[in-house]
């Protein structure tokens, strides 16, 4: 750290350590260089313009500021009275406002004691070290890693993380992201909203507009996860720890496993892809994933509702999935929403899924995440009739002569297949529950 880096945090911890207000500031700053100076309070004067309310949970960003100012380059101007320490007043680590009822955590002890775990294990769990992006096979990765193939080709990583790393995870999942609300408009992995609400807005609309986002979790920055923690309250030093434990670095020998690329688009894909593993990321498989990406896409949802108010239309979002709607208006000016839609999503760090975006008018199928949405939420015709079929050779020919694709209990398969159809449209369901209620099932 530079000398002046180390004045600019002596300060900003000075600061921090009593009453905010020009004269406090001035009176412990002037401790802290032993002796008053006029540059010191102008330095005051610029906190206060900047921070109205002491910034209690970001001493760092207040070190930023004062380095910057042009008042604190003056205590560096005369070589012969240049700014010294003769005194650290310490800052003891304290919460900012909290918006949301999160549990008070004001330093890394607290945290550590409220996880249930020492603070060298936290250290490790949230990879403060930075071992995980170079650790072999073996007890000390913190994840374990599968390559699974996509229903729409290539590969996916799935990242689950450890018994104990998956235990933290859910108290931090169920004990403060789930007490910070998403926006409105998300309806993926928020509590009493689904894929029924993500729809039903776009019911009988004269178009539907769907556009997907490509590596949603992988998407989002590092910054934004930062964001969220410090926004509930959070000291710079237990936002580090949070962050750590919700985020990841895939190891190298771990990327190299992915297949060869097939094309140069591929590649390139691959080439996108493989940085964002390497830097801190939201690993598919830990339990908090869904949550901070949500949260981290609060501003994503902000500047598409707008929009979407702006031009008459209603927007909602299921995890990577948009959904736009509108009325004849809209079906003309679609070209004009998805530029808009475009340009917005790739400023907040995302990027649109080349060849995934539809636009569907009121004479076509008008489908969202699996679900016709025409004329009413429910699952599309020739589905239904599947199931209605399989359900009536079941009754037969037997269950067995069904299970094609083997699964161990293919009468609870079954039993899911119709709750969903249910969910969706009860007259539907009703129908296929009566089928299934005739089945023989062997004992």
């Amino acid at each position: 750290m530079s000398e002046r880096r180390v004045v600019a945090t002596a300060l900003a911890s000075a600061f921090l350590a009593g009453p905010w207000t020009i004269r406090g500031l001035a009176e412990r700053g002037a401790e802290v260089i032993g002796g008053p100076a006029p540059w010191v309070t102008s330095l005051a004067r610029s906190a206060l313009r900047f921070f109205p309310r002491a910034p209690l949970a970001h001493m760092a960003l207040l070190a930023d500021l004062l380095a910057t100012r042009p008042a604190f380059q003056q205590g560096f101007a005369n070589p012969e009275a240049r700014a010294r320490i003769v005194r650290w007043i310490v800052s003891e680590p304290r919460m900012d406002r909290r918006p949301w009822p999160v549990p008070s955590l004001p330093a890394q002890a607290d945290l550590a004691d409220w996880l249930g775990v020492t603070n060298a294990q936290l250290d490790w769990l949230s990879d403060a070290p930075g071992l995980e992006r170079t650790s072999p096979p073996g007890r000390w990765r913190r994840y374990r890693y599968t390559w699974i193939p996509k229903r729409s080709g290539g590969q996916r990583l799935l990242e689950r993380p450890g018994l104990e790393l998956a235990r933290v995870q859910r108290k931090v999942l169920h004990g403060i992201l789930d007490r910070i609300p998403a926006h409105d408009s998300a309806h993926g992995f928020v509590s009493g909203r689904g894929v029924r609400s993500f729809t039903a807005p776009h019911v009988g609309r004269a178009v539907v507009v769907r556009v997907d986002l490509e590596d949603f979790f992988l998407s989002v920055r590092p910054a934004r996860i930062w964001g969220v923690f410090r926004a509930a309250g959070y000291p710079e030093g237990v936002v580090r720890a949070l962050a750590g434990l919700c985020t990841n670095r895939t190891p190298g020998a771990v990327l190299a496993q992915a297949s060869a690329p097939t094309s140069l688009a591929a590649a390139a894909s691959r080439w996108r892809w493989s940085r964002r593993f390497e830097a801190r990321h939201l690993p598919q498989g830990a339990p908090t994933s869904p949550a901070l990406a949500n949260l981290a896409a609060y501003r994503l949802d902000v500047r598409l509702s707008a929009l979407a108010a702006a031009m008459g239309a209603r927007y909602t979002r299921y995890a990577d999935d948009l959904a736009f709607s509108g009325d004849a208006a809209l079906a003309r000016r679609t070209r004009r929403l998805l530029h808009l839609v475009s340009r917005i999503v790739r400023e907040e760090g995302f990027t649109p899924r080349a060849g995934k975006t539809r636009v569907m008018s009121r004479s076509t199928q008008q489908r969202l995440a699996g679900v016709v949405v025409n004329a009413r939420p429910s699952v599309p015709r020739a589905d239904y009739d599947r199931l209605k079929a399989i359900l009536h050779l079941c009754r037969t020919r037997g269950p067995d002569s069904q299970n094609n694709m083997g699964h161990p209990d293919f009468r609870a398969h079954l039993l899911g297949r119709i709750a969903w159809v249910s969910h969706l449209h009860p007259d539907r369901g009703a129908r296929l529950r009566a089928l299934f209620e005739q089945i023989v099932w062997a004992p």
